[in-house]
């Protein structure tokens, strides 16, 4: 079969500025157009509507973009709105976290906690690059949203 590529990942947030600043600041994606709004009471043919129930009345979106071109949506339902940020539990069913490359993720890491970010355990060396060379890290933090991240110092090929 054909070896499909990732497009995009969609998360969460209750503050959508809020969360379009920490990621392209703090990651440097760039925002591929400025936020959307679906309203159902303005427009209820909205692509979004035709996904979520009929609970859904209003959405707002913004389109992020990585380094080498992933997408990142940011959803900020309004309503309803989002309850609370997930606590961290690997053993919910569903992705659990997505991963970023960055030569030094320490040093991300630490940038991530003064902008509100929380460590998880602690930085491991993957097993697969165990006694390869360079040291390679990766490390878990949580967005201030509950999204959880790994920082990689290598990329996905090599680890």
């Amino acid at each position: 079969p054909h070896n499909r590529v990732l497009n995009h990942v969609a998360l969460h947030v209750p503050d959508l500025e809020a969360a379009t600043e920490w990621y392209t600041k703090l990651f440097g994606f760039c925002r591929l157009r400025n936020p959307i709004c679906c309203d159902r009471s303005t427009d209820p043919y909205a692509p979004t509507f035709h996904v979520y129930d009929n609970k859904l009345h209003k959405v707002q979106l913004a389109f992020l973009a990585t380094g080498n071109g992933f997408g990142s949506e940011l959803f900020q339902f309004v309503d309803p709105p989002m309850s609370e940020p997930a606590d961290f539990n690997y053993t919910r069913g569903g992705i659990f976290h997505f991963a970023i490359t960055d030569p030094n993720p320490e040093a991300l890491l630490a940038r991530a906690n003064k902008a509100g970010a929380r460590q998880i355990g602690e930085a491991v060396v993957p097993a697969s690059c165990e006694g390869e060379g360079e040291r390679q890290v990766a490390l878990y933090m949580q967005d201030p949203w509950g999204n959880v991240i790994e920082a990689c110092s290598c990329s996905f090929e090599k680890m």
